[in-house]
C-alpha cells in the first residue's frame, strides 16, 4: 500500500512540470518529542507508555497555480521505541515491553504562503489531512502487526531562499494519529484483550529541511 501511494505522488508532478505550472520539491527533518499513551478501565484492566522521541524524515510534492496558494502530497518515516506495561484481567500479571512503532503518514497539506519584499523569506502555515500506516515488532516473541487510522495536523514555516531555485526549510508542526494506539493490535499477542480502547497520538515537532523550485 505504501509503495502505491508513493508512486501516486509522481504522476501530478509530471502533469505540472509538462504544464508549466510552479511545483517545488520540499524535503523534510524534525526531531518529534515524546508522546504517552493511557488507557485505563479499572486497576486489572489497563495499559499505558510512551512513543519515545526521534527524528522524523520525509518529502512532498507542491503545487502552485497561484504564488500564495499551495498544495502538497507528503509522505512521512519515523521509527522509534515504545516502552509499556499492561495488564489483562485479574488472573494475569502485567507485563512490560518495548515495541519497536515504525511510523508512514501521507498527507495532504493545503498552504498559504506570503512572500517577504526583498523575496528573500516565504512564510507559510497549512492543515495536514490524511492517514498513519504504523508497522509494529514485538521483540520477545517476534510478532509483528500493522494498522492505518485517520490522522491530522497542521505546520508553522518559512522558506529562505539561497537562490532563485533552492531554499532551506524551518518548520514546527503538529501531528495527531487517531485512536492510533492500544487495543488488539498492539495487545493482542497474549490473547484476547480485556482493554479495547485505543489512545489518540499527539506528536509535536522541530526541524526544517530544503525546498527546490522546478519549471518557472
Amino acid at each position: 500500500m505504501k509503495k502505491i501511494f508513493l508512486s501516486l505522488l509522481l504522476v501530478p508532478a509530471v502533469m505540472a512540470v509538462s504544464a508549466q505550472k510552479q511545483v517545488r520539491l520540499n524535503f523534510y527533518t524534525a526531531y518529534v518529542l515524546d508522546d504517552g499513551f493511557n488507557v485505563y478501565n479499572d486497576a486489572n484492566s489497563y495499559y499505558n507508555g510512551k512513543l519515545k522521541a526521534g527524528v522524523q524524515l520525509g518529502g512532498g510534492i507542491e503545487y502552485l497555480a497561484d504564488p500564495n496558494y499551495g498544495f502538497e502530497l507528503m509522505y512521512l518515516y519515523k521509527q522509534s521505541d515504545a516502552p509499556s506495561y499492561f495488564k489483562f484481567g485479574a488472573l494475569s500479571a502485567e507485563r512490560t515491553e518495548t515495541f519497536k512503532v515504525t511510523q508512514h503518514y501521507i498527507m495532504a497539506c493545503p498552504t498559504r504562503h506570503a512572500m517577504s519584499h526583498n523575496q528573500k523569506v516565504e512564510g507559510y502555515a497549512g492543515f495536514l489531512l490524511g492517514m498513519v500506516i504504523t508497522d509494529i515488532d514485538v521483540p520477545s516473541n517476534g510478532n509483528s502487526g500493522s494498522s492505518s487510522n485517520f490522522a491530522w495536523g497542521a505546520r508553522l514555516g518559512a522558506d529562505i531562499w539561497a537562490s532563485g531555485k533552492l531554499g532551506i526549510k524551518l518548520q514546527a508542526q503538529i501531528l495527531s494519529a487517531t485512536r492510533a494506539y492500544g487495543g488488539d493490535i498492539y495487545y493482542g499477542y497474549w490473547g484476547p484483550v480485556a482493554v479495547p480502547d485505543y489512545s489518540t497520538l499527539w506528536q509535536f515537532g522541530l526541524g526544517g529541511g530544503l525546498t527546490y523550485r522546478l519549471g518557472k
